[in-house]
């Protein structure tokens, strides 16, 4: 037994290294991919709160037949993080209307 560990010493260790980072490696990525899927719910939930925000603040504004200056601002902001969160087109349409709307 210790002919063969004194023999080949040097791949066993090698053997050994290769094992751990790979085993390393693999929690890494499994930990990475649990982070990433988790971020993306969250960035799914942030977006359609966003949503739902302009949106009541649409028929609110709609009703009124105008809007104020703080809600503009707020409205546009929230605008530019829904659009850079991946939101689509039908909000485009609602944010123009209310940045066209009068303001009181």
């Amino acid at each position: 037994m210790w002919e063969f560990v004194a023999k080949y010493w040097l791949e066993i260790l090698f053997g050994l290294i290769v094992t751990g980072l790979t085993t390393g490696v693999t929690r890494i990525n499994k930990k990475l991919k649990e982070e990433k899927t988790r971020n993306q719910a969250i960035e799914n939930g942030v977006r359609d709160i966003l949503r739902m925000q302009m949106l009541d603040t649409y028929e609110r504004c709609k009703v009124a037949g105008t809007i104020t200056v703080s809600r503009k601002d707020a409205i546009d902001s929230a605008y530019k993080s829904y659009h850079a969160l991946g939101g689509n087109g039908t909000i485009t349409q609602v944010h123009n209307e209310l940045m066209g709307m009068p303001i009181v």
